[in-house]
């Protein structure tokens, strides 16, 4: 089997890319396939791949690409994935700029891929639709803007995957800097990770999911968050569905994103934010603040993906494709 290795920009390892028509169906089988991929992968190569990706050109008229991924990448293996797809021309190329339309089939969500080819890479902006416009108070696992967790107030949001954030001045950090800083990990993520912990046996599996993540914000520039995410192998910065999680909180009256954007004056549907790895904006449709209000869309520019090559899996050689993403039989 042909797979394909890409790596998005703020990710520490590559994702994974895999013709989704040449795997097995969805079962135990599947599961085994991706398995025997990855560990594959990591031993051959030497190269521990964050996520695996699996995409098809659409058989939907509405859509460019369908999307499903082995575990919520957040954004990260969405975009590498896109750049695979491009790499193997599934996508219009005739212009430098071209927009991709995606079925992530995991989520039911439509997403928007805008890619510029202008430059030495390829840049990317993701914009997700919601099929039906999110309540932002369905947005708040815990059905309130802040919750009291281990002795601090957290605001717990989830509009992709659940994340804890935490006012950084409540942790004793006052200045983006040693917010930034190395020894912060050391001295602080012990306690990002206690938070997340806690929240997770106060509300349960069956209100927030599997995989908390947690991060510290702070406010200290104008209109711009500052976020330090937990270190999470991998990642060096939020990604995109990330992105949009925090941004999301950040328009949710009362949470602790929400009161940190308003003190320094940040726009309601726009959300600049620094992070140890760089800045990123984050657009939203909302109709307000308050929990009756809605989210539509969500966009994140820019990312950057750079196109690692194909690699050949050995243990799947009967699950045959091309380097060019063309099928061939099974033998």
């Amino acid at each position: 089997m042909i797979g394909h290795l890409s790596h998005p920009g703020g990710s520490t390892r590559p994702a994974l890319v895999l013709d989704r028509r040449v795997l097995p169906p969805d079962g135990r089988e599947l599961d085994e396939a991706l398995l025997i991929a990855r560990t594959w992968v990591a031993d051959t190569y030497r190269v521990p791949v964050s996520a695996i990706a699996m995409i098809e050109p659409s058989r939907d008229p509405r859509f460019d690409l369908d999307y499903r991924s082995e575990r919520h990448g957040g954004g990260h293996a969405l975009l590498a994935a896109v750049a695979v797809a491009d790499r193997l021309a599934w996508l219009s190329r005739d212009r430098p700029a071209s927009r991709a339309r995606i079925n992530v089939l995991d989520t039911g969500h439509r997403v928007l891929c805008e890619l510029d080819r202008s430059g030495t890479g390829t840049g990317f902006g993701l914009e997700f639709a919601y099929r039906r416009p999110r309540r932002l108070g369905d947005l708040l696992p815990s059905g309130s803007a802040l919750l009291p967790v281990d002795g601090m107030e957290v605001s717990l949001v989830s509009a992709g995957r659940p994340y804890l954030f935490v006012d950084a001045a409540d942790l004793g950090v006052h200045d983006q800097r040693e917010l930034f800083a190395d020894a912060f990990t050391a001295r602080l993520g012990w306690r990002l990770a206690q938070l997340a912990r806690a929240a997770a046996r106060l509300l349960g599996p069956a209100r927030i999911g599997t995989g908390l993540r947690a991060a510290a914000v702070g406010q200290y520039q104008y209109r711009r968050l500052a976020v330090r995410p937990l270190p999470v192998p991998g990642d060096r910065m939020l990604t995109p569905g990330d992105t949009t999680t925090l941004a999301a909180a950040a328009a949710i009256d009362g949470t602790v994103p929400y009161r940190l954007a308003r003190r320094g004056w940040s726009r309601l549907d726009e959300l600049v934010i620094d992070t140890p790895a760089g800045t990123t904006v984050a657009r939203l449709s909302v109709s307000g603040s308050g929990a009756d209000d809605t989210l539509s869309r969500a966009g994140v520019r820019r990312s950057t993906v750079r196109y690692c090559g194909p690699v050949v899996i050995e243990p799947l050689r009967h699950l045959l494709g091309t380097p060019d993403g063309r099928l061939c039989r099974r033998r």
